[in-house]
């Protein structure tokens, strides 16, 4: 018998079961010897289990002639030096044998030739504490427990990004979502989960979408997992799965013994691969190698151990393949752990790539300008990003596994007040180059790629539809949050370049700009369109989609919201609707959620805010249809329960029956997301909701000449991955048009950083962020006011500067 850590945890609480259960299949088989093989590191195991067999021997449960039987049985303890090969029967028998322990070619097996070279019989601890339960309850009784091919219970160690770790025991065909969630309490820090690898080191990684697969021998099997040592092991978005994946081929080569070539030798090149590619020196055909030499070594390897060693590489290659051509083609960890890609996680994070740890170590020590100047190398808006950029940085950044994370976002707006303009005295501007390129949209994207093609040399024009330029910045915004005059000033840094700016503009035909002289254009406009609920009554006098709420009342149109306002939604631009409905005289507003807080996608400080405000919130509730009585509408809700997890690793929401409900309002703000409107007058490629499809790495749509990128592409995203969108797309078409697509400066001389003061030590708590008195609604003032020169370098200094690490 073998004793794992499963094992050793059984060993310990219930040896004498382990001892009953090996008597009774010893005196079935007509066995007078039995050994429990049990690596040393469990001592307490090791000791509970000598007592165990002391005890048994003392009542005559052991030893000669048990219970005047005629049957005589000894059990042995073998104390194995903890090698994971030995988990392997034929190399455990060898371990015992006192010879090295390595497996052999089979047959003749165990039953026929084992130990010593007489027939032998291997079950694990489990096993064996199961026999007197079985024999005790009857066979109907286990044949119950389970599904109809694996029957009985199985035992995980729940382990990784999960609230509650430990040994789990539950029946075969336990879904992995009722294991995680049901027992492990679900991931913690409001983290969404990634995957599950189950199985120990040579198990597979499974995904978030396959989280209600049943968990037996059979489906885990399909989905290219195993059950193997019982190790499941949980991970959430922070997690790469490559790296995950080339740790834990890392321990089988490790721990393989080394007598077949195919384990041995192909584990290490899968290795040596996996390290290439997490340095940032991988290549695409290194995929299909990894696969190749996988798929050899299942069939080729000698033991069971060598045959699942590349699981992991294969399950993470089958359901998470794009993770490694980001790390091949675009040298990006997303969850910016592989040291060999990221400098630092915040910037790694950034999708503009803007060097966070560079411009906050000026801010530490009162540099803002060349902190400011570090900022627009990458950016032309780093006052507005500097409030409203949803700073996925923050998320990575590692002070918050301290305290909190260094308010990045709060650093780059006080560049950009006390920064000054020094920075335009080094930035570059290349001669005419005589090349147009028209862009449609004036949004983030737009204007990124028209402030770096102007630089480049090129005519830029930008056609806009709206009566202002901005985009979703002005159109989606609202001004408590985006004062208009820091906007527009940005936007002027974009025309004083020689950009030109054409409003009410719609452009309905790509040709026509072409044949007038444009070299290429760049359609980036953006997701403008609501999208409706589906439900009976929603296009009754009072309901309103989000997109055009915001937009009217930020192009200045006045409007009568009523009394009461409810807003359907769990994004920021529900949270901005039901603020903005405050500030236009509601007396009311709230805000309906099909899911709890916890799945908003919304914004934590923007949430909170609301609720500074009086915005009333109610989560698991979905609307069912809309009806009207005396001019006064009434939207009727169904409660929700949290289902099962869908791919993005949120829980699904599901309708409890019976349940309706009718909420009274005077406007009902539809806030369920956007669209692009319909670009078919543009005769390009449509992908899924209306986007456009281009190339992903150049962005290039059909026609050549013609580009795409921002919402109108992806759709809708934030204000950061739009302009790294316009980015993309300036790069491309200078390309395109001759150049050789250098977009970077430098406006900042690199510092000297041997004259950086030292960390400072200790706990060091984010300040908090100036703002107006909490309740003040009158009109639409920023509510933020930003931090003052001192305390935004006090705030700097907490910054731990990943990006100086050394190995």
């Amino acid at each position: 018998m073998r004793a794992g850590r499963h094992g050793a945890d059984i060993m310990e609480a219930v040896p004498h079961a382990v001892i009953e259960g090996m008597i009774i299949g010893a005196y079935c088989m007509g066995a007078r010897r039995g050994f429990v093989y049990i690596r040393a590191e469990y001592p307490l195991a090791v000791r509970r289990l000598r007592t165990a067999l002391r005890q048994a021997r003392e009542r005559g449960f052991l030893g000669r002639d048990i219970l005047g039987s005629s049957f005589d049985f000894e059990v042995e303890v073998m104390e194995g030096a903890g090698a994971f090969v030995c988990g392997e029967e034929t190399a455990l028998m060898a371990s015992i044998e006192g010879n090295r322990g390595m497996p052999r070619s089979r047959p003749p097996f165990p039953a026929q030739s084992g130990l010593w070279g007489k027939p032998t019989n291997i079950n694990n601890v489990k096993t064996w504490a199961s026999v007197p339960l079985i024999i005790g309850q009857g066979g109907d009784w286990f044949a119950g427990i389970g599904t109809e091919k694996s029957k009985g219970t199985a035992i995980f160690a729940l382990t990784g990004k999960v609230a509650n770790s430990g040994l789990v025991e539950v029946p075969m065909g336990t879904t992995l979502e009722e294991i995680v969630f049901g027992i492990g309490g679900g991931i913690p820090g409001g983290k969404r989960i990634k995957a599950v690898q189950t199985g120990g080191p040579s198990g597979g990684c499974l995904p978030a979408r396959l989280l209600n697969l049943p968990v037996d021998y059979e489906t885990l099997a399909q989905a290219g997992s195993i059950m193997g040592s019982g190790g499941m092991v949980v991970v959430d978005e922070d997690t790469c799965i490559v790296d995950l994946a080339k740790y834990f081929l890392s321990f089988t080569e490790k721990e393989s013994c080394g007598k077949c070539v195919p384990c041995r030798l192909g584990t290490h090149q899968m290795r040596g691969i996996l390290e290439r590619i997490t340095r940032g020196e991988g290549k695409l055909e290194d995929i299909d190698e990894l696969l190749a030499l996988g798929e050899t070594i299942k069939a080729a390897a000698l033991c069971a151990l060598g045959g699942t060693a590349p699981n992991p590489v294969i399950t993470t290659i089958r359901y998470f393949r794009e993770e490694y051509e980001e790390h091949i083609k675009k040298h990006h960890c997303r969850a910016a752990v592989c040291a060999g890609l990221v400098k630092a996680p915040c910037s790694h994070t950034c999708p503009a790539g803007i060097d966070v740890p560079r411009y906050v170590r000026l801010a530490s020590v009162g540099k803002f300008a060349e902190s400011l100047a570090v900022i627009r190398e990458k950016v032309p808006f780093p006052a507005v990003l500097g409030r409203v950029c949803f700073h996925p940085c923050e998320s990575k950044c590692r002070r918050g596994q301290v305290e909190q994370a260094v308010s990045i976002m709060g650093l780059k707006r006080a560049a950009a007040t006390y920064g000054g303009e020094s920075w335009r005295a080094k930035t570059r501007v290349s001669p005419p180059t005589g090349r147009q390129v028209a862009t449609i949209g004036s949004g983030p994207a737009g204007l990124t790629a028209a402030y770096h093609l102007a630089k480049r040399g090129h005519l830029v024009t930008i056609f806009e539809a709206a009566p202002e330029p901005g985009g979703m910045m002005r159109l989606g915004i609202p001004a408590f949050r985006l004062p208009r005059d820091v906007l527009d000033q940005e936007i002027a840094e974009i025309e004083a370049l020689g950009a030109e700016i054409r409003t009410n503009s719609r452009i309905d035909s790509l040709q026509d700009l072409l044949r007038g002289g444009y070299d290429a254009v760049f359609v980036a406009t953006g997701a403008h369109q609501g999208m409706k609920m589906g439900v009976e009554g929603e296009d009754s006098p009072g309901v309103i989609d989000c997109v055009s709420f915001l937009r009217r009342v930020n192009l200045g149109e006045e409007l009568a919201v009523g009394d009461t306002v409810v807003v359907v939604g769990g994004g920021n631009a529900a949270i901005d609707a039901s603020r903005t409905a405050l500030r236009l005289g509601a007396r009311r507003a709230k805000i309906v959620y099909r899911r709890t807080r916890q799945e908003m996608p919304a914004a934590d400080e923007e949430i909170d805010a609301a609720v500074a405000e009086g915005v009333e919130l109610e989560y698991l509730v979905s609307p069912v249809r809309v009806t009207t009585k005396d001019g006064r509408l009434s939207l009727v809700l169904l409660r929700n329960e949290l289902g099962s997890v869908d791919a993005t690793g949120r829980r699904r929401s599901e309708p409890m029956p019976g349940t309706e409900f009718p909420i009274a309002c005077d406007t009902l703000i539809v806030a369920i997301g956007q669209q692009p409107e319909s670009t078919a007058r543009l005769g390009l490629a449509k992908g899924r909701g209306g986007t456009i499809q281009v190339d992903a790495d150049t962005l290039r749509a059909a026609g050549g000449a013609v580009f795409a990128g921002g919402d109108v592409v992806t759709g809708p995203a934030s204000v950061i991955e739009a302009i790294a969108a316009g980015r993309q797309a300036a790069i491309s078409i200078d390309k395109y048009l001759g150049g050789d697509g250098d977009i970077d400066e430098r406006l900042a001389p690199l510092e000297d950083l041997l004259d950086l003061p030292p960390l400072e030590e200790g706990e060091r708590h984010r300040p908090e962020m100036p703002s107006l008195a909490e309740g003040v609604l009158a009109g639409f003032r920023e509510i933020e006011l930003g931090y003052g020169a001192d305390a935004a370098a006090y705030e700097a200094r907490r910054c731990l500067r990943c990006d100086l690490e050394t190995e």
